[in-house]
């Protein structure tokens, strides 16, 4: 769930020549006060009751959670002041430690200068009056049960706001000024005996900038998971908690890190991207020295453009688009889909909310006055394209048709629909069937051709080519043209696609043993015998069963498109990288239908699950 997601507290530690000292604890729980007896008894601080727990656990008691009512407790600050600050020789490493159900995320750095005449300045450190601050520890308190990569995440933060104040320190003594505003609060609730109790905070976050920034860090962090700000005004601070920012569509639901980096593994120039927010909001949030290009880029983003249209018209490389895009779906700024065309095929999303009353219906009717989202949902309650779910007769003019489609965009945006496609997969027939039809067409086969068996050679090796073992090499070729569907050979114009699929096209004038074919019984779609024996008989026998097999354009345009046919392409993949229109592709596939099983999913590009 998100809020497990959400940090208990956020902690400002330092030490310095003065101890160790907690100077900000957000949120901060009022721990009951103990009466103590008249007789004061100087305890140490490290000290751990040892005697009381053995004895709570011999009575079968279970020790109190440190997260009640989700604030942390169970800590005084000099308890959490003396285990959060750690030895010189660790400060500039990651920090994690873990008690109980909680887990403390940190980042401490080092504020010491370096100076080679260091025993003069340890002489001035202790004859000055003044408190030297030595380091600095922001500390995220997390729950124990949270993913390793959601750790990392914090601590990357914890990093970029322990070196900003470093930063701020060395340029202006900021961490210094801000520290006296946090402590003089703490001693004029000490003298007024108020010490243990909230006001302090309530005081501190009113007076401090420093405390106020890492308060709205944390606030932020629970809202959006973006943070997204400048440090004393001067140092940028931006981080953004990618399981959260994805899961806020789908409650209930947990988004891995490694899922969103599947998904931006699969990104294709055929993909298109649709901003979550408005353009406006977009380039508010953009930093002033933003890449310039990346503002272009959201300027000419449409929900029908592909990536390969968007570097076109922005006047970028593919590649240059890759990084963008992928940085703006990690940011969760867009999210990827298939541009939007009459074809398209939507269906339902399992995670939607179909309540009624929702809060998400109530914003759906007031985006679109005279709509009600559940009548739009149960549109796509069976897979169906956008041609379909038009009412031609209620939307006749083409404004409220693009006001339906305006409809399908926000429904996308609120993950409420995902698209299928279909995915073709290659399956011979069934054994009995194979054996007697193979046997039939070689015997036949033998008989015509008898007088010439080069003939037979030529027919085969143009089969050879069709098909391949489906247990060995099919996968292995199919990896490949995956492969072929990336960056570099986008940016290269697909030439290992056209390599590959020119061999079909070839014809040569000899046979493998050199014997000349006649012209009257040359095939004019034969093809080299490099690729004979890679083709099972049985396959052979399925291909040569299609009518449409006769056809050797047909034929010709089905060995072009075999590498797809391993259930990992879907008809919008082979269309764009084949140049191929629907109505070509799904001809094509009902010809062969006998060896072809179709089947529809979600793109894996364009799911997070």
């Amino acid at each position: 769930m998100t809020s497990d997601l959400n940090p208990v507290a956020v902690i400002l530690v330092t030490s310095g020549t003065r101890g160790n000292r907690l100077l900000f604890r957000h949120p901060y729980a009022q721990e009951p006060r103990v009466k103590q007896k008249s007789t004061k008894v100087i305890q140490n601080p490290y000290a751990v009751k040892i005697v009381d727990n053995l004895q709570d656990f011999k009575k079968g008691k279970s020790y109190p959670a440190l997260i009640r009512d989700g604030v942390l407790a169970g800590f005084s600050n000099q308890t959490l002041a003396n285990f959060l600050i750690v030895k010189p020789e660790l400060c500039g490493k990651k920090f994690s430690v873990e008690i109980d159900d909680v887990r403390f995320i940190g980042y401490p750095i080092s504020l010491v200068q370096p100076s080679r005449d260091t025993n003069l300045q340890n002489s001035q450190n202790m004859s000055s009056r003044q408190h030297n601050i030595l380091s600095v520890n922001v500390v995220f308190v997390l729950r124990a049960n949270v993913p390793d990569s959601v750790i990392s995440c914090y601590q990357e933060l914890a990093q970029q706001l322990g070196v900003a104040i470093r930063h701020e320190e060395k340029r202006c003594q900021y961490l210094t000024k801000e520290a006296k505003i946090m402590m003089s609060a703490f001693e004029e609730a000490s003298v007024t005996g108020h010490e243990d109790i909230v006001s302090p905070m309530k005081q501190i976050i009113h007076c401090s900038s420093l405390a106020k920034e890492l308060k709205s860090t944390f606030d932020n962090l629970e809202s959006c998971g973006q943070v997204l700000f400048y440090l004393n005004q001067w140092v940028e601070i931006n981080f953004c908690l990618p399981h959260k920012i994805h899961a806020i569509h789908m409650p209930g639901r947990t988004i891995q890190l490694e899922s969103i980096y599947r998904c931006l593994s699969y990104v294709r120039p055929y993909h298109g991207i649709l901003l979550t927010k408005s353009e406006k909001e977009l380039l508010n949030i953009l930093p002033l020295d933003s890449c310039p290009s990346l503002g272009r880029v959201i300027k000419l983003t449409t929900p029908v453009k592909n990536l390969k249209t968007l570097a076109l018209e922005s006047d970028l490389s593919i590649t240059q688009i890759y990084q963008l895009v992928c940085h703006m779906v990690y940011w969760g700024f867009a999210m990827l889909i298939y541009p939007l065309c009459q074809s398209n095929l939507y269906m339902l999303s399992s995670s939607a909310n179909t309540a009624v009353h929702s809060p998400l219906s109530q914003e759906f009717s007031m985006r679109f006055p005279g709509l009600h989202l559940a009548q739009e949902m149960a549109r796509f309650s069976f897979p169906s394209s956008m041609y379909d779910c038009l009412d031609m007769m209620k939307y006749c003019s083409s404004r409220l048709i693009d006001r339906s489609t305006q409809v399908v965009v926000w429904m996308l945006q609120h993950q409420l629909l995902n698209q299928r496609h279909t995915y073709v997969n290659l399956v011979p027939p069934k054994k009995k069937e194979l054996s007697s039809n193979f046997n039939a067409s070689h015997s036949t086969m033998s008989s015509t051709h008898s007088s010439s068996s080069s003939v037979q050679v030529v027919e085969e090796s143009y089969l050879s080519v069709l098909l391949e073992d489906p247990g060995t090499s099919t996968l292995d070729h199919a990896t490949s043209m995956s492969d072929i569907a990336s960056v570099n050979s986008e940016e290269s114009g697909g030439q290992s696609t056209t390599q590959y699929t020119s061999q079909l096209s070839k014809s040569p004038e000899a046979n493998s043993d050199g014997s000349i074919v006649p012209e009257d019984m040359k095939p004019q779609w034969r093809i080299p015998d490099t690729l004979l024996n890679e083709l099972k008989p049985q396959m052979k026998a399925a291909i040569l069963r299609c009518s449409a097999s006769k056809n050797p354009d047909d034929l010709n345009l089905f060995a072009k498109l075999f590498p797809y046919f391993n259930g990992k392409h879907h008809l919008e993949e082979m269309m764009f990288y084949e140049n191929l229109n629907r109505s070509q592709l799904v001809a094509l596939l009902d010809k062969f239908k006998e060896v072809l099983i179709l089947c529809s999913h979600e793109d894996p590009a364009t799911s997070l699950l």
